[in-house]
């Protein structure tokens, strides 16, 4: 698949297997403390507060090195991170709204030129049944502009405008927030898990999630600094890129697998 052309693209065992141990070790760890019990008001879906002060692994997954490349790519090298969650999405009816785009009612943006704006990559800890709360989509949506009537009527099962992505422990799935998706019903047994961030260009407002609580101790690390939305002084909003390097010679210092990735994810050779 494509991402310049589908709107969203299934990467397949990103995640190395010791990051997906521990980013489970450490979900399950929060969700020890945190998670309400039944009947709480938790809703059909909790999302773990504050989850970058929760454990390293999921500091780790922030510019994770097998997939951050092509997010340099897609986003531009004034990326930051928006916001994350990591959420539980219990066994029942979709939480979400049929088929939306999490960009509808924003104003003073072109859509369907807008293809970067805002990415999400859903990464997966463990294996998925097709019945768990799979996420669907509408293929090439995300260039529908605002003013476009979501598609009503559609069974997200048989329909073949819809793909539905089953995803396996050590995936990721990164989306344009403005392509037709939604998360289908979650009628197994099984709690769905999912870690969710949220990538945007430095000048746009971030949430409370998008940084850890001790931004001190990534004082030596400049790209770190900039994905939690740190100023740097004598440098505007506009104006901030990692490590201040021009994009020929960021594009240079990808490592040989970044490459390949950004190449096939693009569309430059086959998935």
């Amino acid at each position: 698949m494509k991402f310049e052309t589908h709107g969203f693209c299934h990467v397949r065992n990103i995640i190395p297997p010791s990051v997906v141990k521990s980013a489970g070790d450490a979900f399950e760890r929060a969700r020890r403390v945190d998670e309400p019990a039944p009947g709480a008001g938790r809703g059909a879906y909790f999302d773990l507060p504050n989850i970058l002060d929760a454990g390293e692994p999921f500091i780790d997954l922030v510019d994770l090195p097998q997939l951050f490349p092509l997010l340099v790519e897609l986003i531009g090298e004034d990326i930051q991170l928006n916001h994350t969650m990591a959420r539980l999405f219990y066994p029942g009816p979709t939480f979400t709204s049929p088929f939306h785009s999490d960009l509808k009612n924003v104003i003073g943006l072109s859509h369907e030129n807008s293809p970067t704006f805002l990415v999400k990559v859903h990464y997966y800890l463990d294996d998925l049944s097709e019945d768990q709360g799979c996420l669907a989509f509408i293929p090439g949506s995300h260039r529908y502009p605002a003013s476009k009537p979501n598609p009503k009527n559609l069974d997200p099962g048989n329909d073949d405008l819809v793909v539905k992505i089953v995803p396996r422990a050590g995936d990721a799935i990164i989306f344009n927030t403005h392509v037709l998706h939604m998360a289908l019903d979650n009628t197994s047994t099984q709690v769905r898990r999912s870690l969710i961030y949220a990538y945007s260009h430095f000048w746009l407002k971030t949430y409370r999630s998008g940084a850890p609580a001790d931004l001190a101790r990534f004082a030596g690390n400049p790209q770190r600094l900039q994905l939690f939305g740190v100023e740097e002084q004598g440098t505007g909003y506009l104006d901030r890129r990692l490590g201040g390097t021009p994009r020929a010679s960021l594009a240079s210092e990808l490592t040989t697998s970044g490459k390949r990735l950004v190449k096939r994810m693009l569309g430059r050779s086959p998935l």
